[in-house]
């Protein structure tokens, strides 16, 4: 690998956070959107350590991970991105501004340039963040650009105590998958072992139930054996409910159970990584 220093800052992205659970392992987060005109991004780990002195001498140590800020400036925040990152409401272009707002989770990646010509991309993975201060002044003699930057306290995820993922695009051991897909819909549904859901296929692609008799639908993740938790929907749940679990094999089955004739779509999806089938129930 050859040598290379930060110079540069690009491909801002943020992305939902839609699930982080500590009982059973599991996360997922939307699809990551761009923010244009990054300026910079500075991170802060708030870490502590502290020695022991016994025996007339240094015994032991031990360090803690606390709360963490990552402070954002930009050439601007657009109207929608705004409302969404600090959970505002956005309705016919006009953003309101509520003291009761709840800002989402959200994990923030971005495009280091290093000098060599290679990037380190990164994602901090759950954080939130709070209003931008807007410092506003009349034109003069110079220019003075007014952007605005906004701050986030970041935390490690529930499910796995992780709170960043990083890679040099220069680093041959990183696969070629994951380089390419550091940005896209699937990018942040990684599983603890790192690796990058790319696929999801059905057994089939339309199933016939009967009402009151489970059936299963399977779903095979790529790469093979991936055991990332799957999330199972039903655009309508009075024709026919899904319950997702795992079979023997390790394989997502969701368990179909037809209430009333008619036809749904039933889904399975990681991140944002989706499939569908098409589900007739009948008497």
């Amino acid at each position: 690998m050859a040598k290379g220093v930060a110079i540069g800052l690009t491909n801002l992205h943020y992305a939902e956070m839609l699930s982080d659970d500590a009982t059973t392992g599991s996360f997922s987060y939307g699809a990551p959107v761009r923010i244009s005109g990054a300026i910079s991004a500075n991170f802060s780990p708030n870490a502590s350590n502290d020695t022991l002195f016994a025996d007339d001498g240094p015994y032991d140590t031990a360090s803690t991970l606390g709360a963490m800020s990552l402070e954002l400036n930009v050439a601007d925040i657009p109207p929608a991105i705004r409302a969404f990152l600090l959970g505002e409401t956005y309705e016919n272009g006009v953003v309101k501004s509520s003291s009761e707002a709840i800002p989402p989770y959200v994990a923030i990646g971005m495009s280091v340039k290093k000098s060599n010509g290679a990037d380190r991309l990164i994602w901090y993975l759950k954080g939130k963040f709070t209003a931008p201060d807007e410092n506003n002044q009349t034109k003069a003699d110079s220019i003075n650009w007014n952007t605005p930057t906004i701050t986030g306290n970041f935390l490690k995820r529930d499910a796995d105590n992780m709170w960043r993922m990083a890679i040099d695009t220069d680093d041959d051991s990183v696969s070629a998958a994951i380089k390419a897909n550091w940005f896209t819909s699937a990018s942040v549904a990684l599983s603890a072992g790192g690796e990058l859901v790319t696929d999801i296929e059905f057994d089939v692609n339309t199933k016939a139930v009967t009402i009151g008799t489970p059936t299963t639908l399977t779903a095979t993740l790529t790469p093979a054996g991936n055991t990332t938790q799957v999330t199972w929907a039903s655009s309508d749940e009075s024709i026919v409910s899904v319950a997702g679990g795992v079979n023997t094999a390790g394989t997502s089955v969701g368990t179909l159970t037809g209430k009333k004739a008619g036809t749904a779509i039933v889904s399975a999806s990681v991140g944002s990584v989706r499939v569908l089938c098409a589900v007739t129930v009948s008497a």
